[in-house]
């Protein structure tokens, strides 16, 4: 689907009733040399309903390959369409990693006409999502708001293995996870200016705001997207992890 598309559905196309999460996630080069050395995050992308075409180097890659991605969409494009555009009975909750982030969030929709009951947000510790109260609380707060969507601004994989794994405690929602969009969106951080974006050269313009800790994605780890190319172009499938809920790891 085109972005807007994407939109659209988003907005106006309610879950069925029992069908949980539907989770979106935005295939960049890092998500790529993750799926390579990590079955959850696999499982995650297996059983997701949406994935995007994200960074520049995928969008390419999979344009040469088949041709079937009508264009480029990003984490950062869908956060500013959707939640400029959601409908009023929409109720949003985010998963952020600070609280400013939190607060932000909150002031930008309620200037935009939400209540501020409709807008509900956590900021959990870190180590979470090893952590199967912490991981229990969160789910429940989710569902408790009767969240419509729930936008997880954490990074990967943790956003994308924790929604897929509590994909049935936390109602029938749509569960983006969409990394620094989020700050992105509130101004906490600066996305790269359009022509870098368009060059595909938006990764260079991370690495320098913030050299010391995506320094390693980009330079050391980016290098497993060559060896999954290559499982690509000779069809081999990686295993996945079978999708085990919160209840089953409680049960274990």
């Amino acid at each position: 689907m085109t972005g807007e598309q994407i939109v659209q559905r988003m907005m106006f196309e309610r879950i069925p009733a029992g069908e949980g999460a539907r989770l979106l996630v935005t295939a960049n080069v890092d998500h790529i040399s993750n799926l390579v050395r990590n079955a959850r995050f696999r499982a995650a992308y297996e059983h997701a309903w949406v994935a995007t075409a994200d960074g520049m180097p995928v969008y390419l890659y999979t344009r040469l390959r088949d041709g079937c991605v009508p264009e480029r969409v990003t984490g950062a494009d869908l956060t500013v369409a959707l939640l400029g555009r959601l409908p009023p009975w929409c109720r949003p909750f985010f998963v952020v990693g600070s609280l400013e982030t939190a607060e932000r969030l909150r002031d930008k929709l309620t200037s935009n006409g939400f209540r501020g009951d409709a807008i509900g947000a956590a900021c959990p510790a870190f180590g979470f999502e090893s952590d199967p109260a912490a991981s229990a609380a969160l789910a429940k707060a989710i569902r408790d708001h009767r969240a419509t969507h729930v936008l997880f601004g954490l990074g990967a994989p943790k956003s994308e293995t924790w929604i897929h794994e509590h994909r049935n405690c936390m109602g029938d929602v749509y569960a983006l996870a969409i990394g620094a969009s989020l700050d992105f969106y509130v101004g906490l951080r600066r996305r790269a200016p359009v022509w870098m974006q368009r060059c595909g050269l938006e990764w260079a313009w991370r690495v320098a705001s913030e050299p010391v800790r995506l320094f390693r994605r980009y330079f050391v780890e980016s290098w497993y997207a060559i060896w999954a190319v290559m499982l690509d172009l000779f069809v081999v499938r990686l295993p996945t992890e079978p999708l085990e809920t919160n209840e089953d790891r409680l049960s274990a």
